[in-house]
Formats: structure tokens, C-alpha cells, sequence
């Protein structure tokens, strides 16, 4: 067992694009609300109180805050008192460069991680002169590990391969548009949990079974969810007599989801300190980005396709 308590808060009302000081105060004042419930990380939409008014180079250039602006200082003060991770888009100047970025807050309120959006709709590199990132590196919070995707990057599954082959156990999509069933795609297919924060009412934290775990709403605009990240989505090929003298062993302390239409399951460890990794090394369970990669190396073996167009 190793959970983690995860908040979303929305702060728009139905995508109007308000003022971004208003913004900023609802989201301060909906983080204490959600603070109630001692959440280990809360999400933030993205650009929610930066935007730029137009999609120019000199709007962004007007409205684009340093790492250590005035929306990161007002952030810091609460991840600090709430003592929680806290993670928020921002329109951010580095340099002569502006990128897109959801910025992570440790505990004590000081940035430790950047993720700048991949894939930027075109218009915002090529009018706005916002950069694409490059950086697809994750971070390890002190109950596991974290990747991030914003808005547009949802449509590319690249992005979701990488998180994948890194094990990523929690993506935080900070996001203008809700994405619907993209998030679905994007957790069924590589079994990681996955928080979502929009400009959106209706925003979810799923697990890596693709299970909602929390929700939004117009009534309450912001939900924490308890999420296990000691758990791993493996194939059913080849696995299954591992899995059973896995159970034989651990009796009580790790439990097995079938998700059989996707002829995948979960294993869940409930035990403190019982790594999910550590298991599927005893046994040699072979997981499902090392499964898929061998399928892919049998079929090049055999004159099949090598990659995809």
C-alpha cells in the first residue's frame, strides 16, 4: 500500500475567460476549502490565472511571469501551509522564451519540477511564439512518480509511450479543454493513474484500472481522491502461473484485478513497504512495456513492419 491523497480544483466558471486576478483569488480560496482534506498533491488548470487576452507574441510577452512571479509566490505560501505538492499551469518567460508550463510545488513551496507543453496548438507557436518543451523527464514525489501533459498534448500518444516506458504511476493533465474519452485512451492503454484539472466543471482523478476514483462538479468545484500507486497493469500472456505462486506466497497482502476485456490485470500490493516493482522481479513477471517491445522485436524478426509511418 502506498497512497496518496490527490486534489483537483477548478477554477473557472464554464470556460468564460475572466479576469486573471479573479482567477487567482478563487483559486486561493477553493485550495483552502480542498486543504480540509490533507491532500498530498493539488492540481491546478493550466494558464489559470495568466493567460494571455490574445494569441499574439505581445500578449504573451505582457501577461508571461519568471518561474518565481507573483502566481508561484501566492501558491508557494499555501503548498507551504498545507504542507502538500502543488501543481499549476503558468505562461512562463525564461530567458527571451515563453513556454506553456505546469510547474510543481514541493512541501515547502519551492519549484522542483517544469513540465512545458510537448505540442502546442499550432497557433501558439507559430502567433503566439510559445516554445515547445522538450523535457520529458518525471518526478519523484515522496509517494511516487508523476508526469505531465497539458491541453493539446493529449491527442499524442508519443508522449503517453514515454510515461509509459518510465513508469509513471500518476499523470497530471492541466488542461483548457476537458478531453473526455482521450483520458480513458490514454490510462486503459498504459495503465497509469491519471488528474485531471480544467477550465472545465466536470473534472476527474482516474486509476490505473481506468476506475473514477473523484469528480467536480458545478456543485462542488473541487474533489480530492485516494489513490493506491502501489499497483501495476501487466498482460495475462505468460503471466498468469507467476501471478498464482506470487499470490501463493503473499497471501493477504497483494491482490489481483481482472480486466479481462483488455486481457490485462492489476496487481495491487496492500502491504506497507511491499513494492509491486520488487514482486515483478521475484517472479519475473513480465511487464506489459517489456511484452509489447518483444512483440515488436518478433515481428521486425520476421519481416513485419519495423515502425510506424
Amino acid at each position: 500500500m502506498r497512497e496518496a491523497r490527490i486534489s483537483v480544483v477548478n477554477t473557472h466558471k464554464g470556460a468564460l475567460e475572466e479576469e486573471n486576478a479573479v482567477n487567482l483569488q478563487r483559486a486561493v480560496e477553493r485550495i483552502h476549502k480542498v486543504g480540509r482534506d490533507k491532500p498530498d498533491l493539488i492540481l491546478l488548470a493550466e494558464l489559470f490565472a495568466n493567460h494571455q487576452k490574445e494569441p499574439t507574441r505581445a500578449s504573451v510577452a505582457e501577461y508571461a511571469q519568471d518561474l518565481h512571479g507573483e502566481v508561484t509566490e501566492e501558491l508557494a505560501a499555501l503548498a507551504r501551509r498545507y504542507r502538500t505538492y502543488l501543481a499549476f499551469g503558468l505562461l512562463r518567460r525564461a530567458g527571451k522564451r515563453f513556454f506553456n508550463s505546469l510547474v510543481l510545488l514541493d512541501r515547502r513551496g519551492k519549484p522542483v519540477w517544469i513540465f512545458d507543453k510537448v505540442t502546442p496548438m499550432t497557433t501558439e507557436m507559430t502567433d503566439a511564439g510559445i516554445t515547445p518543451g522538450r523535457n520529458f523527464k518525471p518526478y519523484d514525489c515522496d509517494f511516487g512518480r508523476v508526469g505531465g501533459a497539458i491541453c493539446f498534448d493529449i491527442n499524442f500518444s508519443e508522449l503517453a509511450g514515454i510515461y509509459f516506458r518510465q513508469e509513471v504511476e500518476l499523470v497530471l493533465f492541466a488542461s483548457a479543454f476537458p478531453a473526455g474519452r482521450l483520458l480513458d485512451a490514454w490510462v486503459a492503454r498504459n495503465g497509469f493513474a491519471l488528474a485531471q484539472s480544467t477550465w472545465y466543471e466536470h473534472n476527474r482523478i482516474l486509476d490505473c484500472t481506468g476506475a473514477m476514483v473523484a469528480q467536480t462538479s458545478d456543485i462542488l468545484p473541487y474533489a480530492t481522491g485516494v489513490l493506491n500507486l502501489n499497483r501495476r497493469v501487466v498482460h495475462m500472456d505468460f503471466n498468469m502461473d507467476k501471478i498464482d505462486r506470487m499470490r501463493d506466497k503473499y497471501r493477504g497482502d497483494v491482490l489481483v484485478g481482472d480486466l479481462r476485456p483488455e486481457a490485462v490485470c492489476v496487481i495491487t500490493s496492500l502491504k506497507k513497504g511491499l513494492e509491486v516493482s520488487r514482486l515483478i522481479k521475484e517472479f519475473k513477471i513480465e511487464t506489459l512495456p517489456a511484452y509489447l517491445d518483444r512483440s515488436r522485436k518478433v515481428r521486425r524478426q520476421h519481416g513485419g513492419l519495423r515502425d510506424w509511418a
